[in-house]
């Protein structure tokens, strides 16, 4: 396995999901770091929004002699469920997990807020906002207290202009309040 530094496999994945008309959404450690602080990251963090009846479009993307991707039972399956699941170039060893998009009034307006940017010289994608990066770094830090995800988010918070009135109403709504105290 030829080893491929992170942004080569972020490039390859953001080419596959755009040509297959997959819409999506970066978020992790890589949007964190597109908004403050860069840090090393062994995968792909994306949000990404179809239905069963596109999971064909995926499976073509992501050919299964370039890639492992699940079988279409298994994807159908995590799409109804608002699961996720993972993609692995076979060359490289770049993963990518995909995270099938919820249908949560956050989830929802959360994709609605998604930014096109340059996060690469050459390379535009859709970003989460910075908001919606901490709201998400908030919710993994409840689940496992990691100091990483406080340390992502004091980074964007340092180095990104934050609309606080969204970040406030979704922090009190999602009962995150505890968490952004520490921050």
């Amino acid at each position: 396995m030829k080893p491929v530094d992170i942004n080569t496999g972020l490039k390859l994945v953001i080419d596959k999901l755009e040509s297959a008309g997959i819409d999506y959404m970066i978020v992790g450690s890589i949007a964190g770091a597109v908004y403050g602080e860069p840090r090393l990251t062994r995968d792909i963090d994306l949000v990404i929004a179809m239905s069963s009846a596109s999971v064909k479009n995926l499976l073509t993307a992501f050919d299964s002699r370039e890639f492992y991707v699940p079988p279409a039972e298994i994807l159908s399956q995590e799409i109804t469920r608002c699961g996720q699941t993972n993609i692995l170039h076979h060359a490289s060893g770049v993963k990518a997990d995909l995270m099938f998009r919820k249908a949560t009034p956050h989830a929802l307006e959360e994709f609605s807020r998604k930014r096109r940017l340059e996060i690469l010289r050459g390379l535009n994608a859709w970003v989460a906002t910075p908001e919606d990066i901490i709201i998400g770094k908030l919710r993994f830090y409840r689940e496992g207290e990691s100091q990483k995800h406080l340390t992502d988010i004091r980074g964007i918070m340092a180095n990104s202009e934050i609309d606080r009135t969204y970040l406030k109403r979704w922090v009190d709504q999602l009962g995150l309040h505890e968490y952004f105290q520490q921050i």
